[in-house]
């Protein structure tokens, strides 16, 4: 019975399979035969289903108690029941027990304590949560999601606000948490317990840690106690603590509870006003560090970096220790694996096991690897088998498992634990690549077999590849941040690069600059391991070269060879609902670890710039050293933010910045900033240079490190010997990257300053040995130190030439400049002891020559000494020395010159170079090396004794005396020592150099007086000496007797009372030869001689004259160089500018942006725009050429440097001047553009430069035009001098820029403007003040440029320069003439915007005609052809003298509404304003009359209709109109009754008045509405008679109090049929044959007109100034261009329209029919999203999802991957073929502004502008992109994007719900429209009107209408349309495009197959008040369905107008095209 009545009921479950695994047979059995365990099983079941239901009901605590413990029994029993217990809403049931007991138990009692019962039942449910979900996933899953977060929290809001429950519920949600009920009454203890006794108990407790399995309980228990009325401290601590302690135990609890989103509300805790007690403090701090270390929401670390200053700009130091412990980044993104578990990979190909190899790459960090067993990493397999797989080993090697082979492979590994390792596994197929199996970990090899390659492949499964371990008894704990299948096996060298991009990189290696992607360590990894391969293979440097091109040119995987990649951003996981397959599916315990790291947020807020802010207002050492960690670990890690350091030269403004605070540098800040630059103070000897760019700007600022503390320049000097002697990567460092930075150079400058003080003299020229050492080259060494040397070894180097500035020269130390040049000598002296050092030295310079430059002429004693040491060291090196040297008479010339600086030191050197080296050794004889050195030596003695005989001062005497002595004493015992020395007396000429000095010394005491002790024992020192060399009989016979002479007259001296007898015969010393020839023969030798010494003396003087000239222009250079780069980088403030502007991330509360009119013209040249009225705006811009982590190309060394010396020059014997100048004298070549070559554009070069006044209006500001080889620049402030050195023009005299006429302007809108050579469309020649010196240039970007040149000359020489550069790039095909092709017959906007930028540049006669026709037949409206008009004949928006002239056009200005149609509303046409009355009429007649009688040129009006002061008049609420009108009222407003304050008034003035005047207005008054309002609050005082203050422009009662509305009008008065009819005859008057007419009163004064006034003939300033004046006021009449009478419009058929066209769309919208078939299909699957004109072929193509075309060029597309796993790639494809990839371009949206721009949306918050390169040459890249601008600004993703090119506007929508608009042309920020903020308000759709400038704007919420300056014009409230869940209401906007529309028309479509057109109009305003703007709509078009079934309506996704067509894009993927009948 029981058995009948459960069947039916089981079956009604459709239980998963899983749960009742029931053999195949059962199902042919009878029912009735039930096996008796699912009978059981079904009756647990039945009662599971009762007890959930009787619950539902149950009332009573006991009851519910009963029920609970009942569920608890089943669910025990059989896991199966609770799947029954979800279906029967159990968990529903289980909350809304929750809820309810406490109530209960708040009625029934009144206790202090909970009931027991409260409790058990509490407990009961927690434990049935607790079972219920334990390993069971659609129940967890099932929790997760339809219970969810909140109603958990709602359910347990009253047990847990009760603070009698609070404890138990803790403990109950603990305990559910880690599903271990131990924990069940852990939060009971703590009752009277402190902060100690907490921390034992979970020290009791950590054996319970585990894992967590429900985060959410964790989540309400932290939200428990920390609510703010929860004041039990206590358990506050114990909740955090908990939490802290759980992230430590395990590496999953780090991930789970980072994911709970808990910063933001831990850091306001940390950061709160209130205190928090020290142990709570230090555990949260803890804890939200280890949260950060994993992941970080964008906004929370906006909040946090916005909390690190406060508003007095001072840095909040938790706040930042915060963001240092923050961003030490360690975690990627990753799956988190706890075994069993694994990620099943699908198929992508047809073989799972790919024929040509494979290669299988991971990025793993393994927690910890089980003893006991293997676990399966990586596996295939085939049907039921496994191919292949590899299994990590308890030992962390390898085993390959395959079905080849019967044995595993073990591949010897560690894998490390605890660190992220990357193992690559390449198998190749074939045999004969041995070996076939090849490991790489972290990119090394580390082992390798021969095995076979596994056989046999089925298409078994649909998901062959498994990553992990599922096997039900795994217990391996890993994390895997990404997997690659290629299958290729890949060459040796990529692993190591592929490592070397880090576990962040999850793209697919397609990138031709994945160089950039590596971070300053890993670039440098890679550098040293090619620079030792390099080295190690000398020969077959090739094979590198070709890796380093690799390398550099992207790794050439075919995208095809990716079988798959895994990586938690890319991979789409299997979507359960629809089944879909997708990338893969996750298997057992698998966690998606989202780490959004702080770096990575950083960059996203603001790039590198936040934290370099940080350090900028860091003011104490601590918050020094801590904002570098922040700044350093920000870029360490990523290279979007080291590339935007490098952008916006952050390393300079890094050094400046610490520059200004050196003092706060200490020794953690110290080591911080050097551990980033490569240092290693961990193991020094791995230390190298990571980071070049970084390295020279700071480590080499000397500036910087000599201002800081002793023991901070100690080590930073001591780091160079770190890097070049200590470091085991000493060569890399010396030959890659210090080699490069002229380091010596610096250390030399450094030296000639008085940086550093003397003490750390020693320390410098340590360094600078080192530095030399490492490379000693001829450039890098020896020649920087050698001209250093020979300028400051002498005295003479002091006295300064008048070249260098008075500032520059305190700074140099001239007071100690030969003192450290000694100290250098010695240095290098010692340098060259070494003979490698020697060898480089002699190769490189001929140190013959050296010694004597250095010797000088007058050398110290020190400086003699250190020639003679290096004279010996090469005597000791080179045998053909002492020759070298005789050839230039260097032994003469030490003769001479030595003598003058002879001491003890010099002596001992010189005695060494004598005896060379066998002067050490005490017992050997010596020997003598080097007799040349005698006679100086000789020639010094004599010195001496002169000195001591004669000196005046008496201390000079005796020191004299006491050198004398001392060589005398040397002498004699060498001379008794040595054989050798005896022998050196053979020469006559060396003997006889003695005995003069003996004769002269002794004759000079016979003389004396009397003498001292000291002169007699010199003398008979000298005698002894004497006496030895005449018994010697080496010596001559005539000498001997010479000698002789002298010694008994020396003995008398001595002794004069003893006889006269001497002891000594000497006829037995002298011989009796005669010695007369000898003689003769030593003069003539000593003339040659002397003249040679003479000779090369001499031309020695003038090789060191002219090295030192040269180094003093180094040195001038050096410091002109450094002041001016200081200058520069100080002038560096945009990068922080950037962060407080409006949409910064320290935007300033409450500042009002100034505007001004922006110079960025629209079509025709209307200016409406405006832009911010700052100096400086922030830049965006990206050096293309910029690369972070570069591979070099290599310097090896191939000549290894041991040749003995072979010095390149032959010695000759005469010492050619040329020679000499050769190997020191650089030509220093003084930088005259110094001031301008940071302005350039990267790699160009200056060919041009010429100084201009650039014209703005009035004012014109000097500036230079240069041309460079690549861009045009205008560069405002600076001008050239007379020698051609570029200087500040407020420095300059005014003759080098004054323009005669213009207001000079210095101190205005300082700009550097530039423009690339293809930017430059055309130009035409101007005249300035009827001076035919101006040009005026036009560029296709919408800018224009009018500069005036000193003379006509001048502006010759650049149009012939700007000619060439526009015929040699040619015109652009790409845009066709706009004319000719009928499918854009009905295009007016389109043709506008191209007509306007090509006609109205260099405008023919011929083109004038065709303008003429087009406006005749209304192809072109009424104000276009004005506007043409204005051009031809010279006028010009940039200068005010010329400014364009328009017509008054309506005469009424007081009726309440404008009536079109009546003749009375207008102006008359055909008379000036001066003659529009009778009056008027008579006084301009007598006034023609009255000047003709007196015989004056006759004129009938004194004033013009334009002028500069009527411009500035009308324009005077606008900058930089304002400032002009007071620069022409001198300074002030003018009366303000004068001003222009109403419409009424100034037409009443122009038109009626006597006393008037004559003006006609300005384009303005038809299209820019800004400049009536006074929204810069002016105070312009206030009227006379009414006192009324004066504001905005008063306007007529029709314009409702509305700008915008009176504009309107008045263009649509302007179009009206009756102007039309009219508007030749004023056309007549301005430009044609009634210019002069006195019949038309149309005569103005004739200084007005062209060719009346040559300024440049008038002599006299005066007078010019006047005739200035004249023309100022007077104004320029236009020139006159029509010679007969203009002919009239053609007005047949609808007028508003062009001739021929019968309907329009505006006028004619109800006659559109939608095309019976589609013109285009994409296919099912692909939504249009966006139609792209094609105006060659003449179609209109449609884009779907995540593809672009370019306009025009349909076979070029970019690509991006637009789901929501993508990373944004970008994909240039050519006819199909991929041109370029650039990966992390984080595209979500993208448009082209024309074919050369691209601008994209990024899921970083970024706009990003691309220029498209195009290359016909190039097969493999025809097209590629390079970004040029990245703008910041959004703080959530881009979601659309749109660009205008006719007025160079960018308008990007985001998910922060705002519109954002940008100026297509500097990148820069303009402002935002807001819809509203966050995601609900999302702006998906923007949209621009090309003719009008209009924004659409569209969220869910409304849809938006703003004028081009975001002035909201009206509204649509979108929230009442029903809305799709899946579209929102509005999916699609278009603007009709027309060059001028009586009636504006939007269409809006949505996605019930809608088109909606609208227009919008002020007609339901109420009367008297201001108008009201409202969308009206016109019509409704109802898309066709396809097919039978009506049901399904399309969705519309695109609109697009093309003339008077529209056409609409499906989500069908179909697109169709609205006609008007023919």
């Amino acid at each position: 019975m029981l058995r009948t009545l459960f069947t039916p009921l089981s079956a009604r479950f459709s239980l998963p399979s899983p749960l009742s695994p029931r053999p195949s047979q059962d199902t042919l059995e009878e029912p009735d035969e039930l096996d008796p365990e699912d009978f059981a099983r079904d009756v647990l079941i039945e009662l599971m289903r009762n007890a959930t239901e009787r619950l539902k009901t149950a009332d009573s605590l006991t009851e519910r108690i009963e029920v609970l413990s009942e569920i608890h029994k089943i669910m025990l029993q059989d896991a199966c029941t609770k799947d029954v217990f979800r279906e029967m809403d159990g968990f529903l049931v289980l909350m809304s027990v929750l809820s309810t007991i406490h109530p209960t138990f708040s009625k029934e009692t009144r206790e202090e304590a909970a009931s027991s019962e409260l409790l058990e039942a509490t407990r009961l449910v927690f434990v049935i949560l607790s079972e219920a979900l334990h390993k069971h996933n659609e129940n967890a899953e099932y929790f997760r999601t339809a219970v969810g977060l909140d109603s958990f929290a709602q359910a347990t809001l009253a047990l847990v606000s009760d603070a009698r429950t609070i404890k138990q519920t803790v403990s109950f949600l603990t305990s559910l948490a880690l599903h271990n009920f131990a924990w069940s009454r852990f939060f009971l203890h703590i009752t009277g317990a402190d902060y100690a006794a907490v921390d034992r108990k979970f020290q009791e407790f950590s054996t319970h840690l585990g894992f967590i399995h429900v985060p959410e309980a964790l989540r309400v228990l932290y939200d428990a106690v920390t609510r703010p009325t929860q004041d039990n401290a206590l358990l506050r601590y114990m909740g955090i603590k908990l939490l802290e302690r759980l992230t430590l135990h395990k590496h999953r609890n780090q991930c789970v509870l980072s994911s709970l989103g808990l910063e933001r509300t831990l850091f306001e805790r940390l950061c709160s006003p209130t205190a928090l007690p020290k142990a709570e403090r230090q555990v949260v701090q803890k804890l939200l560090r280890r949260l950060l270390d994993h992941n970080v929401r964008t906004e929370d670390a906006r909040l946090m970096f916005q909390r690190a200053i406060r508003p007095n700009d001072t840095l909040d130091p938790d706040v930042l220790e915060v963001l240092r412990a923050g961003m030490k980044v360690k975690w990627p993104e990753h799956f988190s694996f706890e075994s069993p578990a694994a990620v099943r990979v699908t198929k992508t190909g047809s073989r799972a096991l790919p024929s040509t190899g494979f290669t299988f790459m991971v990025w793993l960090w393994i927690e910890q690897v089980p003893r006991d067993k293997e676990h399966n990493l990586f596996s295939i397999t085939g049907g039921d088998r496994t191919l292949f797989s590899v299994k990590l080993r308890p030992d962390g090697s390898l085993n390959c498992e395959s079905t080849s082979n019967k044995e595993p492979a073990v591949l010897k590994a560690r894998l490390a634990k605890g660190r992220w390792t990357h193992v690559a596994l390449v198998h190749y197929p074939h045999r004969n690549s041995k070996p076939t199996i090849r490991l790489f970990v972290d990119g090394a090899m580390v082992d390798s077999v021969n095995w076979a390659y596994p056989r046999g492949d089925t298409n078994g499964s649909d998901r062959p590849y498994t990553i992990g371990d599922n096997s039900a008894d795994a217990c391996l704990n890993w994390c895997l941040a990404s997997a690659y299948l290629f299958s290729i096996p890949l060459s040796d060298e990529l692993p190591r690069f592929i490592h070397d991009l880090g576990p962040r990189y999850v793209a697919r290696f397609q990138a031709a600059d994945l160089v950039r992607f590596l971070t300053y360590e890993a670039a440098t990894a890679l550098n040293i391991h090619l620079y030792a391969l390099a080295e190690q293979q000398r020969g077959s440097a090739s094979d590198v070269k070709n890796l380093i091109h690799s390398f550099k040119n992207g790794l050439g995987l075919a995208e095809t060879s990716i079988l798959f990649s895994i990586a938690p951003a890319t991979t789409r996981f299997e979507d359960k609902t629809t089944g879909e397959l997708n990338d893969a599916t996750m298997d057992g315990d698998v966690f998606v670890a989202r780490c959004n790291a702080l770096d990575l947020a950083m960059w996203e807020i603001g790039g590198a710039a936040v934290s370099l802010r940080l350090v900028q207002l860091a003011n104490n050492p601590h918050e020094v050293s801590r904002a570098l960690g922040v700044l350093t670990d920000g870029l360490r890690n990523g290279w979007q933010n080291s590339e935007d350091m490098e952008r916006f030269r952050g390393y300079d403004i890094l050094a400046d910045i610490l520059r200004k605070k050196c003092h706060l540098i200490n020794m953690t800040g110290f080591e911080t900033l050097f551990e980033f630059l490569g240092m290693n103070y961990k193991s020094p000897d791995h230390s190298t240079i990571v980071n070049t760019v970084a390295y020279r700007a700071i480590a080499l600022d000397f500036q910087l490190w000599s201002r800081t503390k002793h023991e901070i320049q100690l080590v930073h000097l001591e780091h160079f010997v770190t890097l070049l002697d200590t470091s085991r990567h000493k060569r890399f460092n010396s030959k890659q990257r210090i080699a490069k930075m002229g380091v010596v150079r610096k250390l030399l400058f450094v030296l000639q300053t008085d940086w550093y003080g003397q003490e750390m003299l020693p320390f410098l020229l340590d360094t600078l040995r080192v530095v030399a050492e490492a490379n000693f080259s001829i450039d890098d060494a020896i020649r920087p130190i050698v001209a250093y040397l020979a300028a400051n070894l002498h005295e003479h180097a002091t006295s300064n030439g008048s070249s260098s500035p008075r500032s520059m020269i305190s700074r140099i130390d001239h007071q100690h400049a030969q003192y450290k040049a000694e100290q250098v000598f010695k240095m290098l002296v010692a340098i060259l002891d070494n003979p490698t050092m020697f060898n480089k030295f002699t190769a490189a310079l001929p140190l013959t020559r050296i010694c004597l430059l250095l010797l000088g002429d007058r050398p110290s004693s020190i400086t003699a000494t250190l020639v003679l040491r290096l004279i010996s060291i090469a005597l000791g090196m080179s045998t053909s020395f002492i020759r070298k040297f005789e050839l230039v008479s260097g032994w003469n010339v030490l003769k001479l010159i030595l003598p003058y600086g002879w001491d003890a030191q010099v002596q001992d050197a010189a005695f060494d170079i004598l005896l060379g080296r066998s002067r050490d050794k005490r017992e050997i004889v010596p020997t003598v090396v080097c007799p040349h050195i005698v006679p100086a030596i000789f020639a010094s003695l004599k010195m001496a004794l002169d000195s001591s005989r004669v000196a005046e001062d008496a201390q000079v005497r005796a020191a004299s005396t006491a050198t004398v002595e001392h060589v005398l004493e040397a002498l004699i015992e060498t001379h008794s020592s040595s054989p050798t020395f005896r022998e050196v007396f053979k020469s006559h000429a060396v003997t006889q150099s003695f005995i003069d000095a003996y004769k002269m010394f002794a004759t000079s005491i016979a003389h004396a007086v009397e003498i001292d002790q000291g002169t007699v024992r010199v003398l008979e020192k000298l005698s002894h000496m004497a006496l030895s060399i005449a018994l010697d009989n080496a010596v001559a016979v005539s000498q001997k007797q010479e000698i002789m002479d002298v010694l008994q007259a020396a003995e008398t001296v001595l002794n004069p009372r003893a006889s006269q007898e001497t002891s000594i015969d000497p006829g037995a010393i002298v011989g009796t030869k005669a010695r007369r020839r000898r003689m003769a023969s030593v003069r003539l030798s000593m003339q040659l001689g002397e003249s040679a010494v003479k000779r090369s003396i001499i031309r020695i003087r003038e090789w060191r004259a002219s090295v030192i000239a040269t180094e003093k222009k180094r040195l001038r250079k050096t410091v002109l160089d450094l002041r001016e780069h200081n200058r520069q980088v100080a002038s560096l403030t945009e990068w922080s500018t950037v962060l407080t502007t409006e949409r910064g991330l320290w935007a300033k509360p409450g500042v009002t942006p100034h505007w001004r009119l922006d110079e960025t013209e629209g079509p025709y040249r209307v200016r409406k725009r405006l832009e911010h009225d700052e100096e400086k705006l922030p830049s965006s811009k990206v050096d293309p050429n910029q690369q972070i982590g570069d591979v070099q190309e290599l310097d090896v060394d191939t000549r290894s440097i041991t040749q003995i010396e072979v010095p390149p020059w032959s010695e000759s014997y005469d010492l050619s001047s040329t020679d000499v100048d050769d190997h020191l004298g650089e030509e220093i070549v003084d930088d005259k553009h110094r001031r301008v070559r940071h302005e350039l554009e990267p790699g160009d070069v200056i060919e041009a430069v010429k100084t201009v006044a650039r014209i703005s209006g009035v004012d014109s500001s000097p500036g230079l035009l240069i041309f460079g080889k690549s861009h045009l620049y205008l560069l405002d402030g600076l001008v050239e001098n007379d020698d051609g050195e570029v200087i500040d023009a407020h420095d300059a005299p005014r003759k080098l820029f004054f323009v005669p006429g213009s207001i000079v302007d210095l101190d205005g809108h300082q700009r550097a403007q530039r423009w690339p050579h293809d930017q430059i469309m055309s130009f035409s020649d101007r005249t300035f003040l009827f001076r035919d010196v101006a040009l005026e240039i036009y560029f296709r970007d919408s800018r224009s440029l009018l500069v005036v040149f000193i003379d006509r000359k001048q502006r010759q020489a650049i149009t012939g320069r700007l000619s060439h550069i526009i015929s040699k790039l040619g015109g652009d095909p790409a845009t066709p003439g706009p004319m000719k092709s009928p499918f854009v017959g009905r295009l007016s906007s389109k043709l506008s915007a191209a007509f306007s930028a090509k006609m109205l540049s260099g405008f023919t006669q011929d083109e004038l005609s065709i303008a003429q026709r087009k406006w005749q037949s209304r192809e072109i409206s009424n104000f276009t052809y004005l506007s043409i008009l204005n051009q031809v004949s010279g006028r010009t928006p940039s200068d005010a003298t010329q400014y364009p002239v328009f017509p008054w056009v309506l005469s009424d200005y007081t009726s309440s509404t404008l009536d079109l149609k009546s003749p009375d509303t207008f102006r008359d046409l055909s008379l000036p304003m001066g003659a529009l009355t009778p009056a008027r009429q008579e006084a301009a007649r007598s006034r023609y009359e009255n000047l003709m009688s007196v015989g004056e040129k006759p004129f009938h009006y004194g004033t013009h209709f334009s002028s500069s002061m009527i411009v500035c008049h009308f324009m005077i609420r606008l900058e930089p109109y304002t400032h002009m009108f007071k620069t022409l009222q001198g300074g002030d407003w003018d009366l303000p009754d004068r001003l222009f304050i109403d419409m009424k008034r100034a037409y009443t003035s122009a038109s009626q008045d006597i006393r008037g005047d004559v003006r006609e207005l300005i384009p303005e008054f038809y299209c820019c509405p800004e400049f009536l309002e006074n929204s810069a609050n002016l105070d312009f005082g206030v009227q006379q008679n009414t006192g009324e203050k004066i504001h905005d422009v008063k306007l007529p009662p029709w314009a409702k109090k509305d700008p915008l509305l009176f504009i309107v009008m008045n263009r649509k008065a302007l179009e009206s049929d009756y102007v039309s009819e009219h508007l030749p005859q004023w056309i007549d008057l301005i430009w044609g044959y009634k210019q002069a007419d006195p019949e038309a009163f149309n005569v103005f004064h004739p200084l007005s007109y062209e060719g009346a006034i040559d300024l440049d003939a008038i002599t006299d300033d005066l007078e010019r100034e006047a005739t200035v004046g004249i023309i100022h006021n007077f104004g320029q009449t236009p020139r006159k261009i029509f010679a007969t009478p203009h002919p009239p419009r053609n007005m047949h058929g609808n007028s508003s329209l062009p001739l021929g066209l019968i309907y329009g769309i505006a006028e004619d919208y109800h006659l559109l029919t939608q095309t019976s078939r589609p013109l285009r299909e994409l296919g099912p699957d692909q939504p249009v999203r966006d139609l792209v004109l094609d105006l060659i072929g003449q179609q209109v193509v449609p884009c779907p999802d995540g593809m672009r075309c370019v306009p025009s060029r349909p076979h070029e597309t970019v690509m991006w991957d637009s789901g929501p796993s993508s990373i944004g790639a970008l994909k240039v494809v050519v006819d199909r073929r991929v041109s370029q990839v650039v990966e992390s371009a984080f595209c979500s949206c993208a448009t082209f502004a024309d074919a050369d721009t691209l601008i994209t949306g990024s899921t970083d918050n970024m706009v990003r502008l691309w220029h498209v390169l195009r290359n016909d040459r190039s097969r493999d890249q025809p097209v590629t992109l390079q970004l040029t601008h990245m703008m910041r600004g959004h703080t959530a993703r881009v979601s659309c994007v749109t660009a205008s090119r006719a007025w160079s506007l960018i308008v990007s929508g985001s998910r922060d719900g705002s519109a954002a608009l940008w100026d297509l042309n500097r990148g820069v920020y303009i402002r935002s429209i807001w819809h509203g903020s966050g995601d609900a308000y999302e702006v998906h759709l923007t949209a621009v009107n090309e003719s009008t400038g209009y924004i659409a704007t569209c969220s869910r919420q409304r849809l938006w209408l703003h004028t081009i300056n975001a002035r909201p014009i009206a509204s649509l409230d979108l929230t009442d349309v029903a809305p799709s869940p899946i579209y929102p209401p509005i999916t699609s906007l278009a603007f009709l495009e027309r060059d001028y529309s009586h009636t504006d028309l939007m269409a809006t479509a949505g996605p019930d197959g809608t088109i909606t057109l609208r227009t919008w109009n002020t007609d339901s305003t109420p009367e008297g008040e201001k108008a009201r703007w409202e969308f009206v709509t016109l019509k409704t078009l109802k898309v066709k369905t396809e097919g039978r079934f009506r049901s399904s309506t399309p969705c519309v996704t695109a609109l697009r107008f093309v003339g008077e067509s529209l056409y609409h894009g499906e989500d069908t993927g179909k697109l169709y095209g609205w006609e008007l009948p023919d």
